[in-house]
């Protein structure tokens, strides 16, 4: 008898994606945002740097960078350890 596992999606955080095209690690924060998706309500706003040169200028060494409605951020090398656990902070 096979097990089925039901995700709930329940509780939507809302997170600003700050990345440039091109960029490696970018390409993997989204990788991993995008494979969990698929089990917890998120709302992603993606937002270029390259589209703004204030954003450039704030974001250029510090990409790819997720930020959260309780202001804080995580950047760089996001492991999804620490993903998760500002997922479960910023639950609506």
């Amino acid at each position: 008898m096979a097990l089925d596992i039901i995700y709930i999606k329940t509780n939507m955080v809302r997170v600003n994606f700050y990345y440039k095209d091109g960029c490696w690690l970018c390409d993997s924060a989204e990788e991993m945002l995008n494979g969990l998706k698929e089990r917890y309500a998120i709302e992603i706003n993606k937002i270029a740097i390259n589209s703004d040169d204030e954003l450039y200028e704030l974001y250029r060494f510090d990409i790819p960078v997720f930020e959260f409605k309780d202001g804080s951020a995580l950047y760089g090398r996001i492991k999804k350890k620490d993903f998760l656990r500002k997922l479960e902070e910023n639950r609506e």
